[in-house]
C-alpha cells in the first residue's frame, strides 16, 4: 500500500461514486493539496524539495521508499518530538471535517488491516479500536493520520506511537497540567524574522526571545537542536542559558554559524532541556528556524529597468493573531526607460508556510510604462503558528525570471502572536 492508494480510498474516481466514504458533498482537494493538508508544516520542511518539485512529489505519494533520506529524517523528528502526532491529527480531522460513512470507513479499514497484516500493539489497538462494539473509536483525523504513518513506516508504527501515546496521557493528567502553571516558558519575538535567504557560506545571526511565565526557577537549562544536521557546528547545537532564570526573567537566545555551501532549503529546531539533558514541555514546538540558501549569482542592476515603491501600507512590521486575514499594498513607480509588458509580482518563500501557488502569484497591469504608477495589494491568511515570518515578493517578468536584480524584494514582516 502507497500514499497515492490511500488518496484514493478518499477521492476514489468517478467511476465508483459507491466507494466514497462521504455522506454528502465534500471539499475536494488534489494529492498535493491533501497531503500537504495533513502534514503539518514543520514536517514539510524536512525536505522542502520534495514538497515543490512535482515530479518528486508524485514519486513519493506512489512509492515512500523512492524519498528514503525524507522518510528517515521523518522518523527521528517524530521520534523526538512525539507530539507532532497529535499535530497531524488535528489536520487530518480538519480534511475529514465534512460527515464520513461510520459503517464504510470502518470497513475499509479493517480489510486494510487484514490484507496489510497491521500488528497493533495492545496500547495502539485501545487507542484506536471500542474492543466492546469492534468498531473503530470515532475519531477520523486520528485513523487517517496512522494511516499515513503505516504506509511510511510499516515496520516501526506501534514505535512511533509507543513515545506518543505515552506523551500524550502524561501531558493530559491533572498533575501535568497543574505543573505547567508552575513551569512554563512564553515565546515573545525572534530577529531577524524566519524564513530568510541567506547566500553560501554567509554567517547567519538569529535570536529567539522567551520568557519564564511560571512560578519556577529555571536552574541550569540550555537547548539542544533535535536532529542537528552535519554542517552545524557543536558550538550552536547546544545554547546555554543563564544558570539561573527567575519567573517573569526574559532569555535571549543566539546562534551564530555559517549558512551552508549547497543551495536549498533548510529547517532547525532546537528544543529546551534540564540540567539532565531531559526534554522539556513537550507538546510544545520549540524554537523553529528556516532559510534558504540561494544559488551564487554575479548580476548587474539595469539602469534602464528600474522601480521604486513610492507608498506602503501597512509602513511597519504588523503585530497580529495566527491564522487571521491580513492585506498589504504596495505603489510602485516605474522609474527607468523600458515599458514593463506582463509583469507580476511573484512570492518566493511562502510555499513554506503552505500557500498554495495562486496566492503567491499578484497580476499587474498588462502594459506599465516609464513614469507611471501602479498599486499592488496581497491577501491572505496568515500561517497557523505564532512567531514572526519574512515573505518576499519579487516583481517578474514572463518565463517566470526576475524583472529586477534577484537581490531587490518586496517584504512583508508578520509578528504573529
Amino acid at each position: 500500500m502507497n500514499l497515492k492508494e490511500l488518496y484514493e480510498i478518499f477521492y476514489p474516481s468517478k467511476a465508483q461514486p459507491s466507494l466514497s466514504l462521504w455522506a454528502g458533498e465534500r471539499k475536494y482537494y488534489s494529492k498535493k493539496d491533501f497531503f500537504e493538508k495533513a502534514f503539518p508544516m514543520e514536517l514539510r520542511w524536512l525536505n522542502k524539495k520534495l514538497w515543490d518539485d512535482k515530479a518528486r512529489r508524485s514519486r513519493f505519494f506512489t512509492d515512500s521508499t523512492a524519498e528514503k533520506r525524507y522518510v528517515s529524517a521523518l522518523k527521528a523528528y517524530i521520534l523526538q518530538n512525539p507530539m507532532v502526532i497529535s499535530r497531524m491529527e488535528g489536520k487530518c480531522g480538519q480534511i475529514l471535517k465534512e460527515k464520513i460513512v461510520p459503517e464504510r470507513i470502518n470497513r475499509i479499514f479493517f480489510q486494510l488491516a487484514k490484507r496489510e497484516k497491521i500488528s497493533f500493539s495492545p496500547v495502539l489497538r485501545q487507542y484506536f479500536i471500542d474492543e466492546r462494539k469492534g468498531v473503530l473509536n470515532e475519531q477520523w483525523g486520528n485513523v487517517l493520520a496512522f494511516l499515513i504513518l503505516y504506509i511510511l513506516f510499516p515496520e516501526e508504527v506501534n514505535q512511533l506511537y509507543m513515545f506518543y501515546l505515552y506523551s500524550k496521557e502524561k501531558i493530559l493528567e491533572p498533575v501535568t497540567q497543574e505543573q505547567e502553571k508552575l513551569d512554563r516558558s512564553l515565546f515573545q519575538y525572534e530577529f531577524p524574522p524566519d524564513m530568510s535567504l541567506q547566500k553560501p557560506k554567509e554567517w547567519m545571526t538569529h535570536t529567539w526571545v522567551i520568557k519564564n511565565v511560571g512560578r519556577t526557577i529555571w536552574e541550569e537549562r540550555s537547548f539542544v537542536c533535535i536532529c542537528p544536521p552535519d554542517w552545524l557546528d557543536e558550538e550552536n547545537r547546544k545554547i546555554e542559558m543563564p544558570t539561573l532564570v527567575y519567573p517573569g526573567d526574559t532569555v535571549f537566545l543566539t546562534v551564530r554559524f555559517r549558512a551552508p555551501n549547497l543551495p536549498g532549503d533548510y529547517s532547525l529546531r532546537w528544543r529546551m532541556a534540564n540540567r539532565a539533558g531531559g526534554l522539556m514541555f513537550p507538546q510544545r514546538v520549540g524554537l523553529g528556524l528556516h532559510f534558504t540558501v540561494q544559488e551564487k549569482e554575479d548580476e548587474e542592476e539595469d539602469g534602464e529597468n528600474n522601480y521604486q515603491v513610492v507608498e506602503e501600507t501597512p509602513a511597519v512590521p504588523a503585530t497580529l493573531l495566527a491564522g487571521d486575514t491580513y492585506v498589504h499594498s504596495w505603489i510602485i513607480e516605474n522609474t527607468g526607460t523600458v515599458t514593463w509588458e506582463n509583469y507580476f509580482c511573484k512570492c518566493i518563500n511562502g510555499e513554506a508556510c503552505g500557500y498554495s501557488r495562486k496566492e503567491l502569484q499578484i497580476p499587474m497591469k498588462k502594459k506599465i510604462r516609464p513614469g507611471e504608477r501602479i498599486g499592488i495589494q496581497i491577501e491572505f491568511v496568515t500561517p497557523p503558528i505564532e512567531g514572526c515570518y519574512r515573505l518576499l515578493w519579487r516583481i517578474m517578468k514572463n518565463g517566470e525570471q526576475s524583472a529586477f536584480g534577484k537581490e531587490r524584494y518586496l517584504e512583508v514582516t508578520l509578528n504573529l502572536i
